[in-house]
């Protein structure tokens, strides 16, 4: 029930606390809320909780365990499920596969068998290992089977098998599995499944592609020689699960095969008759539990899938489930979804969490409080920089547009109708204010506690000491206005697509227009000369700041716009909005859930990726020189809009690890018109990725001098030294530049920018 200024909601009496007091982090007792790491960066999930990837496949070794999923995602636990690290794989591809070796060693595996990555130091770093490109890759791998961190078999989808013996540094071919494409005989069979239970004994799966029917073989020297193993009629097997050196289970569609003598002899049970087994783990040689394809419920089985047990332990799809212990079950699966159990299965309970509700922006409020205006009147709030959420609920069932504090008690909430609610305990109850404007405003603005502002859609609106709102006269009443920017005892107003940047440096009695880069002439009225457009502003002083226009070119300004220099190094025009906590410290968001990263004031830039879906415009706050927030809008499995993802840093969004040099450099800098001619219009492009292990993606821009779209190349570093090389058709001078986003280890870096004049 929704409830105004006298009756106070759990939520309305928990926004009270937060706000005004001590902080709640949690209302799931006996779970941490340790940030996860997302799977390229720096940066950790802030909700829901402990991620929002799905997860597809987890397994225990010792008590330590991990899990793997869409988007790269990597998670370990050493304590059931009950708190997890994320792991930088360095990868965004979805990821199905994990070994456990130990509790330190960890292989993974998937993007459509182009990615295979182990670590040594439990998921501290990941060494990519087989093949070179991780998307569209000409040897995908089926499966692997390793032995130690140095010793493993790898199975292609085309029946070859692999082996290396140096953790993955070098591998020598073996046999091609009977039936398949590498075979003598040639085939049509893809490589299924493999498991070696020493150097020279192990048993490979492959499958008709067409009806999914497999066949097993047998190897007793290192995969040299194979030998044809009997499967049941009409077994499907997708994966093969060893308890022991004699006991396994092989599942499918419709398959549970079983075996006692090591793989020699297999027999169908009775439980797969109308289920499509996803995985399986044990406890013991007849104790086991299975996920199905596309379900939400655990399968047990006590003797060894005569019989079964089901059990709907979530209402969202399961894709995984393990022992960490003989009573200790974790399973996972959609967007993130964790379920526990301590007592061997007889009882679940869930150990992730989601606020729920879908929120549009993103505000900084006092004393490092975050505040993101959500629908149904919600404001989801963070006290610690992102890391937790709570919702607190406002005295309206309609969408919030804005919402803004000045002091820990007193704040503001502005609707899509244009009304306007004013809270003076911290949220724990709201009276409806009178805006003073005909038209909904766009922003509302909380100067500190005497001053609040209501911006646009034309004109301001200024309150002072809990008074009426009244409008600004003169050339203000006219300006169009949509968002507003706070530096120090400065506020800038400025209206999205227009030319109008006003800023005040006396709690908005005052405005002053602000000239824009590339008008004619610059005009002490608020409608700058016909030029560019905003889309974003960020700045950190009264007189510093940066710009970015709408046709996704950068501008920076150290004398309160009176001159303005562009930033030649952004390498995209898919800008969507800035927010710097420093003159050298900044982010840029992108049209997808990609920030650029700088620290040296724009010289260079460098990408971070966060997750799939895209941040809206305000969806980012950079509140320190290593500290900021991301607001995502996602989509579930399902297709579902999932406007809440958040996600937090406190080390500039940049993985831990030594900082590499990204370089370009060409043969000829200069050219004349006819020289240029005489090169057919061809330049060459070099670069360099110091410390590249090879394979590293970079992506090359190059955009004219004078303007226009940035294009892109994107190129593979060499192992080599890292070179790499582009050639580009060009007509007039253009500026190039570099930018990589990084990898298990290395953070990503940018190049400085390479300037090529035609003359």
């Amino acid at each position: 029930m929704r409830v105004g200024a006298k009756q106070l909601s759990g939520r309305q009496m928990i926004a009270a606390t937060l706000i005004g007091g001590a902080t709640i982090l949690s209302t799931l007792s006996g779970l941490s809320l340790a940030n996860v790491n997302v799977s390229k960066s720096g940066w950790a999930w802030g909700n829901p909780t402990p991620q929002g990837r799905t997860l597809r496949a987890i397994a225990f070794s010792a008590g330590t365990g991990y899990a793997v999923g869409y988007g790269g995602t990597a998670l370990s636990t050493t304590n059931a499920g009950q708190s997890w690290s994320g792991l930088t794989t360095g990868t965004a591809a979805n990821l199905e596969q994990v070994q456990v070796l130990s509790p330190t060693a960890v292989v993974v595996g998937g993007g459509e068998g182009c990615v295979t990555r182990i670590s040594e130091n439990g998921g501290q770093l990941f060494k990519r290992i087989f093949n070179v490109a991780e998307s569209k890759c000409q040897e995908p791998v089926a499966a692997f089977s390793f032995l130690s961190p140095h010793v493993g078999f790898l199975l292609l989808k085309n029946g070859s098998l692999e082996l290396t013996t140096d953790g993955g540094e070098t591998f020598s071919r073996r046999t091609g599995i009977p039936g398949t494409a590498a075979s003598s005989g040639g085939g049509t069979l893809l490589g299924t499944d493999v498991h070696f239970f020493s150097a020279t004994t192990g048993i490979a799966f492959v499958s008709d592609p067409a009806s999914g029917v497999s066949a097993a073989f047998k190897t007793p020297d290192g995969g040299v020689s194979w030998t044809a193993i009997t499967l049941p009629a009409g077994a499907r097997v997708t994966s093969v699960h060893f308890v022991d050196e004699k006991n396994a289970y092989a599942i499918g569609p419709n398959t549970l095969l079983r075996t006692t003598d090591g793989g020699e002899k297999w027999e169908a049970e009775p439980i797969a008759a109308g289920n499509s087994f996803n995985s399986i783990d044990c406890s013991t040689a007849t104790t086991c539990l299975l996920t199905v394809v596309g379900g939400n419920q655990l399968f047990e089985t006590t003797d060894g899938g005569a019989t079964d047990t089901t059990k709907t332990a979530s209402s969202s799809l399961l894709y995984g489930a393990a022992y960490a212990s003989p009573l200790q079950i974790v399973a996972v699966g959609e967007s993130g979804t964790t379920v526990l159990s301590s007592d061997g299965g007889a009882t679940f309970t869930p150990a992730s969490a989601d606020i729920g509700g879908e929120y549009g922006k993103l505000r900084s409020g006092p004393s490092g409080v975050l505040l993101a205006p959500g629908g149904g009147g919600d404001v989801a709030i963070s006290t610690n920089a992102g890391q937790s959420w709570q919702v607190i609920a406002t005295a309206t069932s309609k969408e919030l547009l804005d919402v803004a504090f000045g002091s820990a008690t007193l704040g503001y909430a502005l609707d899509v109708t244009g009304g306007l609610q004013r809270t003076t305990n911290g949220g724990a109850s709201w009276q409806t204010l009178n805006p003073g404007t005909t038209k909904p405003a766009r922003a509302v603005v909380a100067l500190g506690s005497n001053v609040v502002l209501l911006l646009g859609p034309v004109g301001i609106n200024r309150a002072v000491a809990g008074g009426p709102f009244a409008p600004e006269g003169g050339a203000v009443s006219r300006a169009h206005l949509s968002d507003y920017d706070i530096a120090g005892s400065a506020v800038f107003a400025f209206g999205q697509n227009t030319h109008t940047l006003l800023r005040s440096t006396d709690e908005g009695a005052k405005w002053t227009a602000l000239r824009l880069p590339l008008a004619r002439k610059a005009r002490r009225k608020v409608n700058a000369s016909p030029g560019v457009s905003i889309r974003s502003i960020a700045f950190t002083s009264g007189e510093g700041g940066m710009l970015l226009d709408t046709t996704g070119r950068l501008w920076s300004t150290h004398n309160g716009g009176r001159t303005w220099s562009e930033v030649r190094t952004a390498g995209t025009s898919e800008g969507v909005q800035l927010a710097f906590s420093s003159p050298a410290d900044g982010f840029m968001s992108t049209r997808n859930a990609e920030v650029l990263r700088t620290s040296n004031g724009g010289t260079t830039w460098h990408p971070q990726e966060i997750t799939a879906g895209s941040i809206p415009y305000d969806g980012l706050v950079a509140t320190s020189t290593l500290d900021a927030a991301a607001l995502v809008d996602g989509t579930s499995v399902t297709n579902q809009p999932l406007n809440r993802l958040f996600f937090t840093t406190t080390s500039g969004g940049d993985v831990a690890g030594v900082a590499e040099t990204l370089s370009l450099s060409t043969p000829k800098k200069s050219y004349t018109k006819r020289k240029l001619r005489t090169a057919h219009y061809s330049v060459r492009i070099n670069g360099t990725l110091a410390g590249a292990i090879g394979g590293e993606k970079i992506v090359v821009s190059r955009r004219a001098l004078a303007g226009g779209r940035w294009q892109q190349q994107e190129v593979i570093a060499g192992a080599n030294g890292g070179s790499f090389a582009t050639t580009w058709h060009i007509t007039s001078s253009s500026v190039f530049v570099a930018q990589w986003a990084g990898d298990s280890g290395r953070p990503g870096q940018g190049s400085k920018v390479l300037t090529v004049t035609v003359h």
